[in-house]
């Protein structure tokens, strides 16, 4: 079993360290695992290092914000160089987009009649960009917000079992009330770089992706889709297996796993189809 794709606290919305996901990963047996941290590398050559000492198979890996026709789409880069310093001063420019993105979420919200400020996001995100996920943690701390309405499907409503990750949906995606288009690199773009760094791009969690654009980033170069994931139905996860195989490209199972904290429904390695055979055909394609 594997799961290609986990969040580490690298990401500014991961709960767990490195060395804690090896140990989790240890206990339920998975043969192998990939971080993909949200723009960051950072986490990967520690995951190396952790890889010998708990004799655990490790794949580095990221996963990138892009755009496509106003789009925010998410591509998963495996076996990318990830010690170039040109790949980290790429990264530096993701960086400086997300957070011109986080000060218009702020911005938003404040519009929204929300009460918080740029110190208390800092507060809870020290160092980080802060995430979705972020952002409820500081509206919900905020005496002035504790009778709002719009808060208590996330305490005790219908958006509380995971109400972080469903107030980012809910308020930061497309069309939603705090949306701020990032100004990130598009799709086609980020898919020719992921190439250029020697990695393999696939689309992560594409559910929410129409298959006609699915199929022009495939002409594009895109190398796979991440068909077995926790956003999937077991009809989804066939759907898009067939998909890839129709054109064929790569399948890949992740979780998307963050934390209880952040999403309490995602498990560790709890996937569909998380075959070790998916990651011998990304090796055999990458020439590992």
């Amino acid at each position: 079993m594997i799961d290609l794709h986990i969040h580490t606290n690298d990401s500014s919305d991961g709960q767990h360290s490195p060395r804690e996901i090896f140990t989790m990963a240890k206990l339920i047996d998975l043969q192998a695992i990939a971080f993909a941290d949200h723009n960051s590398i950072g986490g990967v050559e520690e995951g190396m290092r952790l890889s010998r000492e708990f004799t655990l198979e490790f794949v580095p890996a990221i996963e990138l914000n892009t755009i496509h026709q106003g789009q925010d789409l998410h591509l998963l880069g495996y076996y990318l160089d990830y010690q170039s310093k040109a790949l980290k001063e790429w990264l530096k420019k993701q960086h400086e987009a997300k957070r011109h993105q986080a000060r218009g979420r702020l911005q938003r919200l404040k519009e929204l009649g929300f009460v918080l400020d740029q110190e208390d996001v800092e507060r809870f995100s020290p160092g980080k960009i802060p995430a979705g996920s972020t952002f409820l943690q500081v509206i919900m701390s905020r005496e002035e917000n504790k009778a709002d309405p719009r808060l208590k499907p996330y305490i005790d409503g219908d958006r509380s079992e995971s109400p972080y990750f469903n107030f980012y949906l809910d308020y930061f995606r497309s069309g939603k009330p705090a949306f701020v288009l990032l100004k990130a690199a598009d799709t086609v773009e980020v898919i020719r770089i992921v190439k250029g760094f020697g990695g393999i791009p696939i689309l992560a969690h594409p559910y929410d992706i129409d298959a006609e654009i699915i199929i022009k980033l495939i002409e594009a170069g895109l190398c796979g889709l991440e068909a077995y994931s926790s956003y999937h139905s077991t009809e989804q996860c066939e759907y898009f297996r067939r998909l890839a195989e129709q054109y064929g490209i790569l399948v890949t199972a992740g979780s998307d796993f963050h934390g209880c904290k952040y999403k309490p429904d995602v498990r560790l390695g709890e996937i569909p189809g998380n075959s070790y055979q998916l990651l011998k055909e990304l090796k055999d394609f990458v020439g590992e």
